[in-house]
């Protein structure tokens, strides 16, 4: 028999590596039937836990004849001693041969607690995942729009490991040492679900006492007793994702496949979508100053160059809530160039002179890190709204 087919010899057999303890894992398999349905394959699971490795399920699925497999989750360290080609979903393992599938994980992170600071929150704490898959990538998020918007010393950190217990104990940790947080990301939504329920038992209010987002956004998030604001990744997409790799890899369709990766997240990374629902709001008795009940919002830009990826961000729908009607560049030629190119009529030479504009109400700030969170520091106490450009 050919190495993957089933006992029918019509159906290449991919195995599957995956924890069936974690919702979001178990969504994502279902996800991989309905792929490689389509595409002609036949899946074979492995399930690891506290007692059987990835590594352990990678070299029995590989045993049993699977032409490749696609492990959900892969962690720093793993290492799979078999034969046929590798498909990690999640993040990037450094020196591991695989194509990799998942979300761009840092804009997820910084998509969250920026809607938490659009908001008027700036005490915000973070729950992370520990050593769990695309943790790390979820803290970088949390501290690089934490400090690009100015807050950088209200970071505030507790390690969890991607359970309801651990984001029960994070908020019986928090209401032991007093001065709680106006909001709180969460590293998935299952700590979420665990944080609220002790804060609600000890009659903090969620969201008039404190903001509260999640991540992953699993099927139960939306129902009414939960209703999570949340960062959704793409299941679906990512599944398809998936399905093409082994199909490049196995040489099923006409795509070569890239075991090297383009950057940290190897073949592909998708789009995350921020899911605002009932677990978040203002601060109590705080009139924050954001761009919703107003009439119109008047946008300013800071910005030292304009290359096409500005170009396109600026565009994408949620980042600004309207045109942007001045821009604002370290001299006055770059800001004609920037103002040209974006059709935009008034210009300055000069950051301040944005800043104290009194006709513009939010500020979109495009500059290298260390710059915007000095100019988001200045905007923000000239009362403006501010956004920041990810930064990598």
């Amino acid at each position: 028999m050919v190495q993957g087919e089933t006992w029918d010899g019509r159906h290449r057999l991919v195995g599957v590596v995956f924890a069936a303890s974690s919702p979001f894992e178990a969504d994502l398999v279902a996800e991989l039937y309905a792929a490689a349905d389509a595409a002609g394959y036949r899946l074979a699971l492995g399930l690891h836990g506290a007692e059987r490795t990835r590594a352990r399920a990678c070299a029995d699925l590989a045993d049993q004849g699977c032409a490749a497999i696609i492990v959900v989750g892969a962690e720093h360290g793993d290492r799979y001693v078999c034969d046929v080609p590798i498909v990690v979903v999640g993040e990037r393992i450094p020196d591991l041969v695989a194509v990799t599938v998942g979300t761009d994980e840092w804009r997820g992170a910084q998509m969250a607690v920026q809607h938490l600071i659009d908001l008027g929150h700036t005490s915000i704490a973070h729950i992370e995942g520990g050593d769990h898959p695309c943790a790390a990538e979820r803290l970088r998020g949390y501290l690089g729009a934490m400090t690009a918007a100015g807050y950088r010393d209200e970071c505030r950190t507790l390690v969890g490991d991607y359970t309801e217990e651990a984001g029960a104990l994070a908020a019986e940790r928090l209401l032991a040492e007093g001065n709680l947080p106006t909001a709180v990301f969460l590293a998935n939504d299952r700590m979420a679900v665990g944080f609220i329920d002790v804060m609600r038992h000890n009659g903090v209010r969620v969201p008039e006492d404190m903001s509260v987002v999640g991540y992953d956004d699993g099927p139960h998030m939306v129902l009414g007793h939960v209703n999570l604001t949340t960062i959704r990744q793409d299941v679906t997409g990512l599944g398809l994702a998936a399905v093409d790799a082994v199909a490049s890899l196995l040489g099923d369709s006409g795509q070569p496949a890239n075991t090297g990766g383009l950057g940290f997240y190897g073949a592909i990374a998708l789009e995350p979508e921020l899911m605002v629902r009932g677990t978040t709001g203002p601060p109590a008795g705080a009139d924050p100053r954001t761009d919703t009940g107003r009439e119109r919002v008047r946008w300013g830009l800071l910005a030292d160059t304009c290359d096409d990826a500005l170009v396109r961000e600026l565009g994408t729908p949620g980042v600004v809530s309207g045109a942007i009607e001045v821009v604002a560049s370290a001299s006055t030629a770059v800001a004609w160039e920037i103002a040209d190119r974006l059709g935009i009529l008034v210009s300055y030479g000069l950051y301040e002179d944005l800043i104290d504009d009194p006709e513009i109400d939010a500020i979109y700030i495009a500059l290298p890190a260390d710059a915007q969170e000095v100019w988001a520091i200045k905007a923000r106490e000239a009362g403006k709204l501010v956004r920041c450009a990810p930064v990598e």
